[in-house]
């Protein structure tokens, strides 16, 4: 039986996203796909020491809020606000429907993994690099970095 990397299961599940999501397939997809890479991804960078896209989110709460969440509950909210939940349970309160905004959840569940993979392994994938052109263009790239260079550094994501 063969063996594979979680690295290398992350990294197909995340291109497989990416490219489903380019050529607007299944967005259902896209968000199961890129929290199945986000899953790994965190638990390799969170091994190797790296701030987590979760650690990150509960630092700018701690920033904005005054408190720190718990990282579990944390980043049970952010699978939430993110369809991943949606698109994996359904306890027995859930409704058999959901209003769901495929195309914005599959973007930002994508950039979540993509933050994850970047922290780990850097841009140069082409997968990856495609992805943050379509955001530049998309979300307004210069107006996101003069938004960025107002934040206060320790609200900034942590560097090597």
């Amino acid at each position: 039986m063969p063996h594979f990397q979680k690295h290398d299961i992350a990294r197909s599940q995340l291109e497989t996203a990416v490219d489903l999501f380019f050529r607007g397939l299944s967005h259902h997809s896209v968000i199961t796909l890129a929290g199945a890479a986000s899953g790994i991804l965190s638990g390799l960078a969170h091994a190797a020491g790296k701030e987590t896209f979760v650690d990150y989110a509960r630092r700018v709460h701690e920033g904005l809020r005054g408190h720190m969440p718990k990282r579990v509950s944390y980043a049970h909210h952010i699978e939430k606000a993110l369809g991943i939940s949606t698109h994996k349970h359904l306890s027995e309160k859930d409704t058999d429907t959901v209003e769901l905004d495929l195309e914005r959840l599959a973007a930002d569940a994508l950039a979540r993994a993509i933050a994850e993979y970047v922290a780990l392994y850097g841009q140069n994938e082409s997968f990856v690099r495609a992805y943050l052109q379509w955001a530049w263009v998309t979300q307004n790239g210069p107006e996101m970095m003069k938004q960025y260079e107002a934040v206060p550094a320790r609200m900034r994501p942590k560097s090597e």
